[in-house]
């Protein structure tokens, strides 16, 4: 017989232990998935709005092991790295992390809490049955309802059976590297800057001895014509490496770097994806995180919004484990989330091309472009 639990949730992903821990917290036997799923979130350095802490005690019971010190500074860059514009808060307005560090930390209050935790090697698929949903992990794990907090929009909904046309296409790409770093320390702030391109957004920060670079476009990359030497990966590790030497020319990074030493990944956040896809419920199941589309579409960003999503899913599957009409308590989660979340994930109005002129010549723009980016505040 299939292990029985109130909720799954399939993804050991920041939005996957959320939901875990904050249903576990009231009294719901819980279990987490850890199986493989596509790159959708950052696995190297990363950052987070510092309010988050404030909205999700789950996420503040870990952030001191996950994270590498608190930002203060949002420090803007032209193209040519000649101009720059500062936004400043006196709190925090963020903090560094590494992926890593989070998830295990994660990981052990899961535990901690009484949540158990299924390893796969291999994709995990769902039954989706009128009474209960049945995991094919080893050995098949069986739940009330499941949360779907991995991959992709698409891989997410083909894995669940359905018809692909309800999700939404996927147009960004991350690039990033961590690099070694004990020189002198740069200072408390996330540094963004600008591109020629108008699809391209570039990033670093340093957090603990690592130092991030990284590069966002928010026009999907494809992989290469057969034939064709270059790869999305070749195209991603030619950008880094000129704008790290760029940045090392204008002395905005140290002068030697050990790059031998780097990790380097590619992503593909769901930008916005969320506003666009038909539904995020199946039978007995919520798609959330970056499953259900929630990343930022100006940065890339997927920790705020897929932990903000975590928990409206928490509350709703809460109510629908308690409700006599399941279906309908989870349909409530389509008007649940828009409030917190549909700014969040929202692309600007215009290009960024268009508007990191304005964010380095104006103050008001740089403080509305910065609070965007931290906080998804409309521009």
């Amino acid at each position: 017989m299939p292990t029985a639990h109130d909720i799954a949730v399939l993804g050991a992903t920041p939005a996957g232990y959320v939901a875990a821990l904050t249903l576990a917290g009231r009294g719901h036997a819980a279990a987490v998935v850890d199986c493989p799923a596509s790159p959708t979130e950052s696995p190297l350095a990363d950052w987070m709005p510092a309010e988050l802490l404030k909205t999700c005690p789950a996420l503040k019971a870990v952030a001191a092991a996950g994270a590498d010190g608190p930002f203060r500074a949002v420090q803007f860059h032209s193209s040519d790295l000649a101009r720059e514009a500062v936004f400043r808060q006196r709190t925090h307005a963020g903090l560094f992390l590494r992926r890593a560090r989070l998830i295990r930390a994660f990981e052990a209050r899961a535990r901690k809490a009484g949540v158990r935790i299924v390893r796969s090697r291999r994709p995990v698929r769902p039954e989706l049955d009128e009474g209960f949903v049945t995991l094919d992990t080893k050995p098949r794990l069986r739940a009330g309802l499941l949360l779907v907090a991995q991959g992709g929009p698409a891989e997410a909904i083909a894995g669940l059976g359905l018809a692909t046309r309800a999700a939404p296409p996927v147009r960004m790409t991350v690039w990033g590297i961590d690099v070694p770093s004990r020189g002198r320390p740069t200072d408390d702030a996330l540094h963004v800057i600008a591109f020629e391109e108008f699809d391209r957004l570039g990033m670093f920060f340093r957090a603990g001895d690592v130092l991030h670079v990284r590069i966002v476009s928010t026009r999907r990359a494809h992989p290469a014509p057969r034939g064709r030497e270059a790869s999305d990966g070749a195209v991603g590790a030619n950008a880094l490496g000129d704008l790290i030497a760029r940045l090392q020319q204008a002395e905005l990074l140290p002068g030697k770097l050990n790059l031998g030493k780097s990790t380097a990944a590619a992503w593909a956040p769901p930008g916005g994806a969320a506003l666009e896809m038909e539904s995020h419920l199946a039978k007995r199941t919520l798609l959330i995180g970056t499953a259900g589309g929630f990343a930022s579409a100006m940065s890339g960003q997927t920790i705020d919004p897929s932990v903000r999503s975590a928990l409206v899913a928490a509350e709703v599957a809460g109510e629908a484990l308690a409700s006599d009409g399941v279906q309908e308590a989870l349909a409530d989660y389509k008007k649940r989330w828009r409030e917190p979340l549909a700014d969040r994930i929202r692309p600007p109005g215009t290009t960024l091309r268009m508007l990191m002129p304005m964010v380095l010549s104006n103050k008001a723009m740089t403080a509305r472009f910065a609070t965007a980016l931290l906080r998804g505040e409309g521009l």
